[in-house]
C-alpha cells in the first residue's frame, strides 16, 4: 500500500481518535511551555496544532515501513553529504551517529543503511509490550539494519570492533534514574540524559556525528551529517552528551513542530 493510501485510510481515524482523547495533551502542553517560555500563548498553540499534524502523519509513515523498500526511501529522503560516510568507510573508521526523536528517526535508519557501504547498527530500547516490540523489530530491520538492544550494545560493539560500522542512537529518552544518573540542562531544565553513546565513543574512540534531519514536505526529508567530536578519548565526562543535547535543542528550535513532544521528558526531578 502506498503512503498516500495509508494516509487516506488512517489519518481520518487518527484525527478523530485524537479529538476524543487528545493523546497526552497535558504532557505536550507542559513540554512546549517549558521549552518556549518566551513565546506568546497563541504561538505555542500553533506549535501544538502543527505537532499533532506531524505526529499523525508520522504514525502513517511508520506503518508504511512494513512494506517500504529501498527505492521508496531513496525517493523520499535525500542525504546531502553521503561523502562523509564514504570518508570514514575508506579509512576503516567506525562512527557513532546520534539523533533525537525529531522528524522521522525511524526512516533515517533505513536510508542510512541503504546508502552506506559500511554496516548500520541501530541501538534500540525494548518496548514493554512484547507484541509491539516484535512488530517494530521486524519493520526496523527490513533494510539490513542490524538491531542491538541498548543493554547489549557495549558488549556487541567491542566484540565487533574489527568491522567498520555506523552505530546509530536516538539518545534523548529518559535513562534509569539512580544516584549515578547524569543530569544536564535541556531547554534550561535539569534533565536526566543517556551516557551510553558517550561511553561507547570514549571506550572505542569513535568519532561522534549528529544526524541533522529536516522535513521538506509531508513524507519527504533531507539528512546532513555534522561532526560533533573527532577524538572522544580526549574529552571529559559529559562533554559529548552536552554537545549533542545542545545541537538537538537548536534543531528543535528551528523545527519545533516535528519533535516528539508526547514523550514525558521532564517527569523526573534531580
Amino acid at each position: 500500500m502506498s503512503l498516500s493510501l495509508i494516509k487516506i485510510f488512517f489519518l481520518p481515524i487518527i484525527y478523530f481518535a485524537n479529538f476524543l482523547i487528545e493523546y497526552r495533551k497535558d504532557i505536550v502542553v507542559k513540554n512546549i511551555d517549558l521549552s518556549f517560555r518566551n513565546l506568546e500563548k497563541i504561538e505555542k498553540e500553533k506549535i501544538i496544532s502543527k505537532f499533532y499534524n506531524h505526529f499523525f502523519q508520522l504514525i502513517c509513515e511508520i506503518f508504511k515501513m512494513f512494506s517500504a523498500n529501498a527505492s521508496f526511501y531513496k525517493k523520499r529522503i535525500k542525504i546531502l553529504n553521503p561523502e562523509v560516510l564514504d570518508f570514514y568507510n575508506k579509512n576503516n573508521q567506525s562512527i557513532i551517529l546520534m539523533s533525537g526523536h525529531h522528524n522521522n528517526w525511524e526512516w533515517a535508519s533505513q536510508i542510512i543503511s541503504i546508502t552506506a557501504q559500511q554496516d548500520f547498527i541501530g541501538v534500540y530500547k525494548k518496548l514493554s509490550n512484547k507484541f509491539f516490540d516484535n512488530l517494530l523489530f521486524k519493520s526496523r530491520s527490513r533494510c539490513n539494519v542490524n538491531l542491538v538492544e541498548i543493554n547489549n550494545a557495549i558488549k556487541y560493539i567491542i566484540n565487533s570492533k574489527s568491522k567498520c560500522k555506523i552505530i546509530g542512537l536516538a539518545a534523548d529518552q529518559n535513562p534509569i534514574i539512580n544516584k549515578n544518573t547524569y543530569w544536564s540542562n535541556f531547554f534550561d531544565e535539569e534533565t536526566p540524559l543517556f551516557l551510553v553513546p558517550e561511553k561507547l565513543a570514549i571506550k572505542m574512540n569513535y568519532p561522534v556525528l549528529f544526524c541533522n534531519m529536516s522535513k521538506v514536505s509531508s513524507g519527504n526529508y533531507t539528512i546532513k551529517f555534522e561532526l560533533l567530536v573527532e577524538q572522544p578519548i580526549l574529552t571529559n565526562k559529559g562533554t559529548i552528551t552536552n554537545l549533542f543535547i545542545k545541537r538537538l535543542e537548536k534543531k528543535i528550535i528551528e523545527e519545533p513542530n516535528s519533535y516528539l513532544w508526547t514523550h514525558n521528558k521532564w517527569k523526573h526531578k534531580k
